[in-house]
């Protein structure tokens, strides 16, 4: 019996003895066996010397293939191979299929984590086995497989200590003995065993407790069988956290929901309690498919590999992603933990119950989780419109990082356990949502929504390629009309999945006949690759456009389609014979991901109709955004002077959307830091006299109190006081000093300003200001606002005091300061009196950088970096100091490929853009 103190006197082999050699070597499990279900039993250990688990696992198979080898994953766990136990099939009943542990060979592969059976007989086709193993392991400190993380109480300042799960993509093995892939679904039986101090969660509610057999105050709880699921949603925790509260939803099974978090967290602020219900139950009525279990546990983990895992009745957060802490935490912060939240409940439709069949996939459950969190959000809050600002970031995302070589495919062949975390990315979660917005925009409400609920329904608790999403829309798009039986939408749609980067559209009209010659080819900005032609990379371009006269900016379903591959031109027919005198506009809410380019009277048409129309001719938001970033980059390419750009940005005095302004903002400033002399002293000027125009309309910085802003615009005031205080306009950093010398505290003021003063007070102030804001972070243990001083010292002109704090950040053996250290130093990266000193640090710890911090952090930061450098010994300077460093490799090809467009445009355009802007003083 699990748990007896016998076993371990047993002989336990390791599994990965050094010399292993074995003889399968493909990425993906053999396809002879399927798992039918899993009994689980796992006893876990708490304490502060032993922190461990033992486990056993009983597996029934059936073969699919006749074959005398057992191929399964596991690692970093001990296995006992004289109680590896097989039975069923032809031989007797509880008889073992091989008469003793000797009978049976064990190989290794330390590539995929295969450990492999080779038996002394034939499993035969058809037949079920049950395969049995006892295991046991450390529970590990790496926030994966069954792992170990702790609290501080805050009253007796003694540890408190959980284990919790993270399967999620090849952690499951590390846990138990498994055939951890998506695509090998089985029910499981979970059984947890631990002391009765603490409390036992799974995926299902517990079925029944008893004692254990042997160890004193121990009891064993069985949970009731999960449905049919991949082994990385399979969860279960231990721990001590109350429950903060119990929330039954009205969804139509009256899913109970209850709440797992430290006592400390609760008294901080407000925990993400009542959100769930609600998105789960918006979910459940948008996809008309019943959420199928009968509770959610919601476990804030104070340390999460993720923000947080969808697990089937156990979603599991980053307790600083679940708990909002009022008056301490920005507003953004709040939103995004609900975004998160929402993430997570459109999983239980996308990734739990539908799943991607390998990894390659990823995008198929990740994208459309993205997408409807979005939806879920502005059904919800939509005072806050949120969903809207995501799509406009994703979109600037997306055209600045496609533009680039090294951009690969959403849908990409992965094979080991490294590649499929690199397959994580905040690119793939970006661009995935984008392309089911594509889907949404392309075949119009109806129709999307017939296919989502078809492609749910269809493929419940089974496993799926991108091509059944491809065919549930052709089918809904045909049975609405919206798409003809012959239009082959997956051949379309691959071409934006199955390849990086996007097109470039140009479109010049016949202005007699009202015909439009269309061309595409591939969008880069780097001088080299721009001569590769249409036929080295197309797509399929759906064709929305809308006319002056009829500027109807909710029709977005294609009128025609750019063909891949095509001729080098196609021409396209205006309806109704359009006015010289009036604009088209391709791509209606940019609802695909293309660039455009015009005629030049097609273009001063809609620049004219920008500056001086009240309404600007109806033009939608995302495409006043668009157009600014269009130009923009058609600048960066010489295709079109920057004159045109600068005769566009003129419209934004009447502007009173965040986009627009947040957009044109961003890429004037990412210019700026390539400029220096005069050319820079200009920029400023003329930033100084754009930000102006905002900054009248808005309250003075002394006059704001929280009650006198909402959410929806407290974007664009913290946009507008930041870069008007940054650029000196008018009394904004008077009023920014006088606002911190009043020692307004937080739950007066909105943080968001707050952050946006203590900034301006840093940065104008000395070592007295720069000392006082550092004891404050240096004595609170609250993380957010630790991150909020943080944010504020990275202001610091000073650089001997921002490395002093940098120091000591970087040294710290607490992780949540040293992740500081990247909140500081990427806000000294993004402002001009310290980008060289600031770059210079993180060269020269670069070592450092490598151990404390992952791949996905490092590539921000480096990236940041990047966009300031241009000079030919940058580029050298950075391979030097990041040779060799491993999580540097990637993030440094990407760092390379942004020096070198920065270099490029200094050589070519910064002329171009000085002239135009010298104009626009």
């Amino acid at each position: 019996m699990l748990g007896s103190t016998a076993i371990y006197c047993l002989a336990l082999i390791p599994l990965l003895p050094s010399g292993s050699l074995a003889v399968y070597d493909h990425y993906r499990l053999p396809s002879s066996l399927e798992p039918q279900h899993y009994d689980l039993r796992i006893l876990t250990h708490l304490n502060a010397t032993d922190r461990r688990f033992e486990g056993a696992v009983r597996i029934d198979l059936r073969v699919l293939q006749s074959t005398r080898n057992i191929t399964l994953h596991a690692r970093n766990l001990r296995i006992d191979k004289s109680r590896i136990s097989l039975t069923g099939g032809s031989t007797a009943r509880g008889e073992r299929h091989c008469p003793s542990d000797s009978d049976i060979e064990i190989e290794l592969n330390e590539v995929y984590d295969y450990y492999t059976l080779h038996l002394c007989r034939e499993l035969q086709l058809g037949q079920s086995y049950q395969l049995t193993m006892h295991f046991e392991s450390s529970l590990n400190a790496t926030e994966s497989g069954y792992y170990n993380s702790s609290y501080t109480g805050a009253a007796t300042k003694e540890k408190h200590y959980m284990a919790v799960t993270q399967f999620s993509p090849t952690f499951a093995r590390q846990a138990f003995p498994c055939f951890d892939e998506p695509t090998w679904k089985a029910t499981v039986n979970v059984t947890l065993g631990y002391h009765k101090s603490y409390t036992g969660l799974s995926n299902m509610p517990i079925h029944k407790c008893h004692k254990h057999e042997s160890l004193p105050d121990y009891i064993w709880c069985e949970h009731e069988q999960l449905l049919r699921t991949s082994t990385y949603l399979v969860a279960y925790a231990v721990h001590d956290l109350p429950n903060a509260a119990t929330v039954q939803s009205d969804t139509k099974n009256r899913v109970i929901f209850r709440n797992w978090l430290q006592p400390m967290a609760l008294q901080q602020g407000n925990a993400s309690i009542e959100m769930g219900p609600k998105v789960l139950g918006y979910f459940e009525d948008l996809f008309r498919l019943d959420f199928p279990l009968r509770k959610i546990d919601q476990f804030a983990a104070p340390t999460h590999r993720f923000k947080a895992m969808e697990n089937w009745g156990l979603v599991t957060f980053r307790e600083s992603n679940f708990v909002h802490i009022e008056g301490v935490e920005q507003e953004e912060a709040k939103v995004l933990k609900a975004k998160t939240l929402a993430h997570e409940y459109a999983h239980q439709w996308f990734g739990n119950s539908v799943t991607m069949k390998w990894w390659n996939d990823l995008w198929l459950k990740e994208g459309p989780a993205t997408y409807f969190a979005y939806l879920a959000l502005d059904a919800l809050r939509p005072d806050l419109g949120r969903g809207e600002r995501f799509i406009g970031k994703d979109l600037e995302h997306f055209f600045d990082r496609d533009s680039a070589r090294s951009v690969r495919a959403i849908s990409r062949e992965v094979q080991d356990p490294a590649q499929i975390l690199g397959q994580f990315t905040k690119y793939v979660y970006e661009k995935g949502a984008l392309i089911m917005r594509m889907l949404h925009k392309l075949l119009g409400e109806e129709a999307f929504f017939l296919a989502i609920r078809s492609y749910l329904s269809k493929h419940s608790l089974g496993t799926v390629e991108q091509a059944d999403l491809w065919q549930s829309m052709q089918e809904a798009a045909v049975q609405q009309k919206v798409l003809s039986s012959d239009f082959n939408l997956g051949r379309a749609m691959d071409t934006w999945t199955l390849q990086g980067g996007y097109p470039l559209v140009t479109a010049v009209r016949d202005y007699e006949t009202g015909w439009v010659s269309l061309n595409q080819t591939r969008f880069y900005l780097e001088k080299g690759l721009r001569q590769v032609t249409a036929t080295d990379h197309c797509w399929w371009v759906p064709l929305s456009f809308v006319l002056q006269s009829h500027p109807d900016f909710e029709q977005t379903r294609p009128q025609s389609w750019l063909e891949c591959p095509a001729t080098t031109t196609q021409a396209l027919q205006l309806p109704n014979g359009p006015a010289r005198n009036e604009w088209f506009i391709l791509n209606v809410q940019v609802s695909a991901i293309y660039r455009v380019n015009y005629d030049e009277h097609n273009w001063r048409m809609i620049i004219s109709s920008l500056q001086n129309d009240p309404n600007f001719g109806g033009i939608h938001v995302y495409n006043r955004v668009q157009l600014m970033d269009d130009l923009m980059a058609l600048g960066a390419v010489k295709l079109l002077s920057y004159d045109w750009a600068f005769d566009l940005f003129e419209y934004l005095h009447r502007e009173e959307e965040l986009l627009p302004w947040e957009r044109s903002i961003t890429l004037l400033n990412r210019i700026g830091m390539l400029l220096s002399g005069r050319q820079a002293k200009e920029l400023k000027a003329y930033m100084a006299k754009l930000l102006s125009l905002l900054y009248r309309r808005l309250p003075k910085l002394g006059a704001i109190t929280s009650r006198s802003v909402t959410g929806r615009d407290m974007s664009l005031m913290r946009l507008t006081y930041t870069q008007a205080c940054r650029y000196r306009v008018d009394d904004c950093i008077d009023q920014a000093k006088q606002l911190v010398m009043r020692h307004l505290n937080t739950l007066e003021l909105p943080v968001d300003i707050y952050e946006v003063a203590n900034c301006i007070a840093i940065e104008q102030g000395g070592e007295a200001e720069f000392q006082q804001l550092l004891q404050l972070f240096r004595n609170t243990t609250n993380v957010a606002q630790q991150e909020v001083w943080a944010s504020a010292l990275g202001c610091s002109r000073n650089i001997s005091l921002l490395a002093e704090f940098l120091d000591y950040t970087l040294q710290s053996e607490t992780k949540e300061t040293t992740d500081c250290y990247l909140l500081a130093v990427e806000t000294a990266l993004t402002r001009e009196h310290l980008v060289v000193e600031a770059a210079n640090h993180v060269l020269s710890h670069a070592k450092r950088l490598n151990e404390k911090f992952k791949k996905r952090q490092l590539t921000r930061l480096l990236l940041t970096l990047a966009g300031n450098l241009h000079r030919p010994e940058d580029s050298d300077r950075l391979r030097e100091q990041l040779k060799d460093l491993k999580q540097f490799e990637e993030p440094l090809q990407k760092a390379l490929d942004v020096v070198k467009v920065n270099q490029q445009w200094q050589g070519d355009c910064s002329v171009d853009f000085s002239q135009a802007l010298g104009k626009h003083i």
